[in-house]
């Protein structure tokens, strides 16, 4: 199977972003690497999030007890996001 230019391109790309992201979160410089629940579910959808969650993908974070802000990772997020639109 080949893969177009193109694709190959927006592959690679994608893998590019998605490193320098992770690389920032794991040195500390990107502290903003939470989102909470309902931004979560604006920039992905909401049936994609609870998708991913209940197929085990993402982890939520609930930091306290009943009406606790619930948040996503955004590096998860925007890994299993850009994976799901490349095979498309």
């Amino acid at each position: 199977m080949e893969i177009e230019p193109y694709k190959l391109h927006q592959m690679l790309q994608t893998a590019a972003e998605l490193g320098a992201l992770n690389a920032l979160k794991k040195v500390g410089i990107s502290d903003k690497d939470e989102i909470s629940q309902r931004e979560a579910y604006r920039r992905f959808g909401e049936a994609n999030v609870k998708k991913w969650k209940h197929l085990g993908r993402i982890k939520r974070v609930k930091t306290g007890f009943g009406n606790h802000k619930a948040t996503y990772s955004l590096v998860e997020l925007e890994s299993i996001y850009s994976a799901e639109k490349l095979t498309k």
